[in-house]
């Protein structure tokens, strides 16, 4: 089934083609008059040379030749299982999957990107992925995180200690967390690779990680967010609201997005109290678990197993687009463009 942003586009390009055709038919009756005139030794030729400048182009049909927003503008092809993971770093995207974690560049023309590299080490399914300056942490089913180097693609480090699948990352200030399975989140040191504290609190896997300032907030399939002070490692407080599994997080404004499998997006902003929170605002709309969220200016986009990618306003909370693709694990933004990592094994690359 074709959705709204599809069929916009499909309308478009019949409309760049109707203008080719209307272009076309000028043209050619044009220079069947001329021909005529020429024969009877006229010498008022007329002349179509409407593309003599790419400046009359845009001056007359600018509108037709925009691609509109929330256009799906590139898929990306090569991994061979669900993709679970996406960041981007400079002109590189990075993806992590079933299969690999795939190094896509992008080419001179913004809506091209070509594989130059698979990073190689995990044994099984990348889940998670983050970066900082030029390093590369990735978090697996083999319940390891791999460190890598942008510039040179190779690994610098494995850190082992979780007994279960890692499935999230963050980073702040020199230090990592990693969620897993095993219901704890590990925090270890960037530059020496040295475990440095296990936080235990969580009954159940932990899915997410987000950190603003001093807080860290753990998003878990026990349904409950927990908050942990990232100076102490002291758990501070435990938000409860979500009727299932808390699959993503994010900070928006100094406010706490959550996603789960309840279907709902809620919002939390922080009481007078900075270790309070309040559920201020509940997003409903998916048809499915909400798996991924991130923003970008004054949008907050998730993504769902309900095959699409809902849009919303970050100061009303009301919809402005859906986007349609099949599930979607996981999201990132990089200079106006939504990339989203699908279970179909593509990562499709949509104008925002």
């Amino acid at each position: 089934m074709l959705g709204v942003c599809k069929n916009k586009m499909k309308n478009h390009v019949e409309e760049r083609n109707q203008l080719c055709i209307y272009l076309y038919l000028i043209q050619k009756e044009t220079d069947k008059r001329n021909k005529e005139k020429r024969k009877r030794g006229e010498n008022n030729l007329v002349y179509v040379d409407i593309f003599a400048l790419p400046s009359h182009i845009k001056i007359l049909f600018g509108p037709f030749l925009k691609t509109p927003l929330y256009t799906e503008i590139a898929t990306l092809r090569g991994h061979t299982g669900w993709v679970y993971s996406l960041t981007d770093f400079g002109n590189k995207l990075y993806s992590g999957g079933d299969d690999t974690i795939r190094i896509w560049e992008k080419g001179t023309n913004i809506e091209t990107y070509e594989e130059i590299a698979s990073l190689r080490g995990h044994t099984e399914t990348v889940y998670c992925l983050t970066h900082f300056k030029n390093k590369l942490y990735s978090g697996s089913r083999d319940k390891t995180i791999r460190i890598w180097n942008t510039e040179t693609h190779e690994q610098i480090a494995i850190l082992r200690g979780h007994t279960y699948f890692v499935m999230c990352l963050a980073l702040h200030e020199n230090k990592l967390y990693s969620g897993s399975l095993d219901s704890t989140i590990r925090v270890w040191n960037t530059e020496t690779y040295e475990p440095i504290a296990t936080l235990s609190g969580h009954t159940d896997g932990v899915l997410c990680l987000t950190i603003l300032k001093n807080k860290l907030y753990s998003g878990s399939w026990d349904k409950t967010i927990r908050i942990w002070n990232t100076e102490t490692y002291e758990e501070i407080g435990t938000l409860e609201g979500h009727t299932a599994v808390v699959r993503c997080l994010t900070i928006l404004k100094n406010k706490l997005v959550s996603g789960s499998n309840d279907k709902t997006i809620r919002i939390w902003a922080r009481g007078t109290n900075t270790e309070t929170h309040e559920e201020i605002a509940t997003l409903r709309g998916h048809l499915g678990g909400v798996s991924c969220l991130t923003h970008f200016k004054n949008k907050l986009y998730s993504g769902s197993n309900d095959k699409t990618i809902r849009i919303w306003n970050t100061e009303t909370y009301e919809p402005i687009a859906t986007l349609e693709c099949w599930g979607v694990n996981c999201l990132t933004i990089h200079e106006n463009k939504l990339y989203s990592g699908s279970l179909d094994s593509t990562i499709r690359v949509w104008k925002i």
